[in-house]
C-alpha cells in the first residue's frame, strides 16, 4: 500500500519542548474499511483522522501518503459518508473523524438495508421468465458440477439418462433430491447387466447408446430444464444446458418415450409383429426409421434382448 505505515509528529509545547508521537501502523483498519466499500484512500484518511485527530487538508495529505490534489476529493466523500466533519479552528478549517462506533453502526445499518433490497430484487428476478438462452458447457468435472446443481434445484421430478461412470458422481445430489420428495427416473443408457448401486428411484436398463465409447449425460429437472452431454473415452466432456422449451421437452420426451416403447418390447417380445396393423409394422421394420440399415424394430428388440440376457 503506497503512503508510510507510521509517521513521526514533532510538536513544540510551551514548556514541554519537544515532544514525539509515534502514530501506529494503519494498515489492518484500512484492509477492513476497503472490504466493506471504502476506497483506498477514503479508508486511508479516515484511519488517519481516528489516530491523528483533526487535521487540515495539507496535514491529512501529509500525514496520509495521499496525494495532495486527491485529499479534498476524498474529504467530501468521507463527509457524504458521514465518517468526517469540518472543524472551525482560528479562522481555518481542520477534519475530524466522526466516533468509529457511530460510523460503523451506519454503515452497518446502510449495508444490511441495501441486502435485504437486494433479496427482494433478486427474489423478484427470479420469478421472472426464464432466460432461453444456451450455455456451453467445458470439461468434465464442469458438466458434473452443472449436472449436480440442476438435479438440486429440482422440486418435483428428475429424468436422466446417463453411465454408470456419470451415476457415481451424481448419486450423492441424487440422494439428497430424493429426500425432498423428488421423483427420480433414470435410463442406464449403458445398459448395465447387473445394478451398479449408483442409480436412485425407478431404474430402466437399456444400452441405447450401443456400441459407442462416447458416453452420453442427459438430464431434465422438472421440465424446465435440461442438460445434454457427452464424455469421451479420453475423459473430455462438454455439455450444452438450457431451458429453451423445445430442447428441454424433446430431451425428456426421448427419455419417456425411450422407457416406455422398451419396456413394451420386453413385456410383448416376439408376438409385437402379429399386434401390429400393416401401417405400424411398415414404419418399425422399413426404412424410414432405420440406423445403419438396421430397422427400428430390429434394433430396439436387439437392445431388449442385450439387456435382458
Amino acid at each position: 500500500m503506497p503512503g508510510p505505515t507510521f509517521f513521526l509528529r514533532h510538536l513544540q509545547s510551551a514548556g514541554h519542548g519537544r515532544i514525539i508521537v509515534v502514530m501506529n501502523d494503519t494498515t489492518s483498519a484500512v484492509e477492513h474499511l476497503q472490504a466493506v466499500g471504502f476506497s483506498e484512500y477514503e479508508a486511508r484518511a479516515y484511519a488517519t483522522l481516528v489516530q491523528g485527530g483533526p487535521m487540515t487538508g495539507y496535514q491529512l495529505a501529509k500525514a496520509s501518503g495521499i496525494p495532495r490534489p486527491n485529499v479534498y476529493p476524498v474529504i467530501d466523500r468521507l463527509e457524504k459518508r458521514g465518517a468526517v466533519t469540518s472543524v472551525d479552528v482560528g479562522g481555518g478549517v481542520k477534519y475530524a473523524a466522526l466516533p468509529a462506533a457511530d460510523m460503523l453502526a451506519r454503515l452497518s445499518k446502510s449495508v444490511e438495508s441495501h441486502l435485504s433490497g437486494a433479496g427482494s430484487a433478486l427474489r423478484d428476478l427470479a420469478n421472472a421468465p426464464a432466460s432461453e438462452y444456451a450455455w456451453n458447457v467445458e470439461g468434465y468435472d464442469n458438466v458434473i458440477v452443472h449436472a449436480e446443481r440442476a438435479i438440486e434445484s429440482a422440486r418435483d421430478r428428475v429424468l436422466l439418462g446417463l453411465w454408470s461412470n456419470e451415476s457415481a458422481r451424481l448419486a450423492e445430489a441424487l440422494a439428497r433430491a430424493q429426500a425432498r420428495g423428488v421423483e427420480v427416473v433414470v435410463l442406464c443408457v449403458q445398459g448395465c447387466a447387473d445394478e451398479c448401486g449408483n442409480c436412485r428411484g425407478e431404474v430402466y436398463r437399456y444400452a441405447v447408446s450401443g456400441e459407442h465409447t462416447t458416453r452420453w449425460l442427459m438430464l431434465v429437472a422438472d421440465e424446465r430444464e435440461a442438460l445434454v452431454g457427452q464424455v469421451t473415452g479420453g475423459g473430455d466432456a462438454r455439455a450444452v444446458e438450457t431451458r429453451l422449451e423445445a430442447v428441454v421437452l424433446m430431451t425428456a420426451q426421448y427419455l419417456r418415450a425411450t422407457i416406455g416403447v422398451a419396456e413394451i418390447v420386453r413385456s410383448i417380445g416376439s408376438r409385437l409383429p402379429k399386434l401390429l396393423d400393416r401401417e405400424a409394422l411398415n414404419a418399425v421394420q422399413g426404412t424410414g426409421l432405420a440406423v445403419e440399415g438396421e430397422s427400428w424394430l430390429k434394433r430396439l428388440t436387439s437392445v431388449v434382448r442385450r439387456s435382458r440376457a
